[in-house]
């Protein structure tokens, strides 16, 4: 089977959006007077943001939430990062814990270089 990196350059197929699926968090902190929780993730590629909805009061937050981004043009191309601010090519996931007073509480974060993904040409998933 040929990568396709491997093909010529007038063949190429390069994305020009990414679909993410927030599946699940585990091995959260209890967060909340009497251990309750109320969760979210904030999705993010560049300046584009997405927030799912709010979990409360799981173990394993379960939001099965989808959204879409388009990719600034070339972001995915071998050193087409150098043309945008740090950053711009990388899914960030944060998910956050939501208070009724005062600031939301961070609780974890994992970025994705999305050039790596696609160069590598392997998607991370749950195992």
């Amino acid at each position: 089977m040929m990568s396709l990196i491997d093909l010529d350059d007038d063949q190429r197929w390069v994305p020009t959006h990414v679909n993410v699926t927030v599946l699940r968090a585990r091995g959260l902190r209890t967060k909340g007077k009497h251990g309750s929780r109320y969760l979210y993730t904030i999705i993010q590629v560049g300046k584009e943001k997405y927030t799912t909805g709010l979990v409360e009061k799981a173990e394993v937050p379960m939001w099965n939430e989808e959204c879409c981004f388009e990719l600034l043009p070339g972001i995915l191309e071998e050193g087409g990062r150098i043309a945008y601010p740090p950053g711009s090519g990388d899914l960030v996931l944060t998910v956050m814990h939501r208070v009724l007073i005062g600031l939301d509480v961070f609780l974890g974060q994992t970025i994705i270089p999305l050039d790596q993904i696609f160069h590598d040409g392997v998607c991370p998933r749950d195992e």
